[in-house]
């Protein structure tokens, strides 16, 4: 594996700094000065540069921002550039997985890593090794100062100080940047400063006061807050939902606040878990705080809010909603599933229409029909997972996706075998010298050299043999992909609706209106009514339609007026409002007046005629009913991994495919990437 750099060379750098203050600063811009003056240096071609600012060094290459643009223009054909120049080796990662797959598979692609401060490549074995070298120290430090880190924190906590991260509202970090002393106080005025600010405690105190002692409730005591110029932490203005959040937060209740708490896991800046199910960086902590409010008063606020709130709207029993806050409309709000308070039924309320604070605008967003945007949604996800044809193609990007390029595992290992053995041979050359040795502190010092580069290359090894059975399997679960699209034909349709929610979850659906909501027709009469209670489309009343129930109409004349309206123009005219949903008094004029229009389809009606006709017309063609919710057009996005639809053990860290559905009406158009 050996390339000669030359003058000739196309190169890109790759930046990335870890947090939000270095990219706005120092690190980025000291970076790129580095690499570009680098890349001069050598004489090669800068064609481009990549950036990733505040990620850190421990993500994976797929799961970085700009990294994988720069993966994907290195798969092209002819390939945009030769070499990556990076500043120094944690800026490719600082874990094992992060760096040697990276490295590994831009080599199989016949790309090369430069590394400028220490003025390495990979295209030796000897640079290979040095970089491997830099790559394991940076490892190393990165585990050091975490575990440093994790326990000094964990240390301040259990004695009671501020562990770091905002304070709850209410309370301020006193004696912030002295080491061992910051913790966390009331936000209120020095006792012997003579203060005019606001505090939060104020805040807080006249909350209580609005809604315990004037019995207001909490959009009520909200608008007060505003009107009395309170604001929150932020500066802006309070509403009912952030100030009923610090009303009942852990601090305000209860004089606490928990370090490291499980039930925060998974969400942003949430705990992290180990698999045992505990704080993965240290025991859970619970910090005792002086209290704003004594244990009397949190119990008569808390009575209030709940005598002056308003009642929760009942649960009607089945309400599922398998899109709620995975549905957008145009404001770009999401959407969020309720349970209809003046009849039967659920429906879909854009969050756009609460207040951002008491008295503020909402958006124009129209309420969906749970059933009806339901099943138009789920129809088209069923299209997309049922078809072999889109199902095999997305397996394809899919396996693409999750195993990244196939590099050649086997050459790989096979070469980190020999490697080991050459190492094996020079330790026990080593130890045969040692033994004849006069200076047994030299040979011993260089015998824990030779075995540490050992461990590198075993553990090398090791993640190749990991990577190459993680594409093993996804080359499986791509070959099994027919047998679970003819599973999918039939357990889509048998899904209950918590099913459904599932399987939006495990899509990560997104749907989104790509246009106005129509304008809702009226509710159904008798005459629409009776053709949807059927399941039936309106009849075209053809000639041919008409020579079928001719002798029905005709037959039953009672009597013959030369201003009568003939039958089949007033047949005409019924199912024409069947069909648009109209009024009666919208029928156009040429149809007749709409009093013998509806005279006669009443006698129809009462004498069974109607419906006679009707059974008679019910082979031949037909329209739909209007749609009594309409519905805008409809993109919707998920990743679409097909093991949802069978009972297969998912992958730790399997990678999904993306697919795009655009719906109009019964019209789909779908790309998959």
């Amino acid at each position: 594996m050996t390339k000669t750099l030359t003058a000739t060379l196309r190169a890109v750098d790759y930046l990335r700094v870890s947090t939000e203050q270095q990219k706005q600063g120092y690190g980025i811009s000291y970076s790129a000065k580095k690499t570009a003056k680098y890349i001069e240096g050598k004489g090669w071609t800068h064609v481009d540069t990549f950036k990733d600012e505040g990620v850190s060094g421990s993500l994976s290459w797929q799961e970085r921002d700009d990294l994988p643009r720069l993966m994907k223009l290195a798969r092209q054909e002819p390939r945009p550039f030769d070499i990556v120049v990076v500043n120094e080796t944690r800026a490719i990662g600082r874990t094992d997985r992060a760096f040697s797959r990276w490295v590994w598979e831009l080599q199989d692609l016949g790309i090369y890593v430069a590394v400028v401060d220490k003025n390495i490549d990979n295209t030796t074995e000897e640079g290979e090794a040095q970089m491997r070298e830099e790559a394991n120290y940076a490892f190393k430090e990165y585990t050091r100062i975490r575990v440093r880190t994790q326990s000094g924190i964990q240390e301040k906590a259990e004695e009671g100080g501020h562990p770091g991260g905002t304070a709850p509202y209410g309370w301020r970090i006193k004696d912030q940047g002295k080491k061992g002393e910051s913790c966390l106080a009331l936000d209120v005025c020095p006792a012997d400063v003579h203060c005019t600010a606001a505090h939060e405690t104020d805040a807080l105190e006249r909350a209580w006061h609005l809604i315990v002692m004037t019995h207001k409730n909490r959009r009520q005591a909200a608008l007060a807050l505003n009107a009395e110029g309170f604001r929150n932490r932020s500066g802006g203005l309070w509403t009912e939902g952030n100030l009923a959040r610090v009303l009942t937060s852990r601090a305000v209740q209860h004089g606490e606040m928990i370090y490291r708490n499980p039930a925060s896991a998974g969400k942003s800046n949430g705990t992290k878990l180990g698999l045992d199910g505990q704080p993965a960086n240290g025991q859970t902590v619970v910090i005792k705080l002086p209290r704003v409010f004594s244990e009397s008063e949190v119990a008569r606020l808390n009575k209030a809010m709940a005598r002056n709130s308003r009642p929760r709207r009942a649960d009607s029993g089945s309400g599922v909603h398998p899109l709620s806050t995975r549905l957008f409309g145009s404001c770009g709000k999401y959407y969020t599933g309720l349970d209809r308070c003046d009849r039967p039924g659920r429906m879909y309320r854009c969050t756009g229409k609460i207040e951002a604070y008491p008295g503020a605008k909402v958006c124009t967003c129209s309420q969906m029909d749970a059933d009806a945007l339901e099943t138009r949604v789920w129809g088209e996800v069923c299209a997309l997972l049922q078809d072999p044809n889109r199902l095999t193609a997305m397996a394809m990007d899919w396996l693409d996706m999750a195993t990244g390029q196939q590099g050649n595992h086997i050459d790989r290992i096979a070469d980190l075998d020999k490697k080991i053995e050459s190492q094996d041979d020079a330790i026990a050359n080593m130890m045969i010298v040692a033994a004849k040795s006069n200076s047994p502190a030299a040979v011993s010092k260089a015998i824990k050299a030779l075995e540490d580069e050992r461990e590198e290359l075993v553990r090398l090894r090791a993640e190749a043999q990991a990577w190459q059975k993680e594409g093993e399997l996804a080359q499986q679960r791509a070959h099994d992909l027919q047998s679970l699209a003819n599973l999918a034909r039939t357990r889509m349709r048998e899904m209950t609706a918590q099913e459904k929610a599932e399987v939006c979850d495990l899509l990560d659906l997104k749907v989104t209106m790509a246009g106005p909501v129509p304008k809702k027709t009226r509710a159904d009469d008798t005459l629409t009514a009776w053709f949807r209670e059927r399941g039936r489309g309106v009849p075209v009343l053809d000639d041919r339609a008409w020579e079928a129930v001719r002798a029905l109409f005709e037959g039953s004349e009672v009597r013959k007026r030369a201003d009568r309206l003939p039958h089949r123009q007033v047949l005409e005219a019924v199912l024409l409002k069947a069909r648009t949903g109209q009024t009666w008094k919208q029928l156009p004029e040429e149809y007749g007046k709409t009093t013998g229009i509806t005279t006669r389809y009443r006698r129809w009606v009462a004498s069974g005629l109607f419906e006679q006709a009707m059974d008679a017309l019910a082979g031949g063609e037909s329209t739909p009913l209007p749609d009594l919710y309409p519905l805008p057009p409809l993109l919707v996005e998920g990743k679409t991994d097909p093991r949802i639809l069978v009972r297969v053990p998912a992958e730790p860290e399997a990678t999904v495919t993306r697919a795009r559905v655009t719906s109009q009406g019964n019209s789909y158009a779908t790309v998959s990437r």
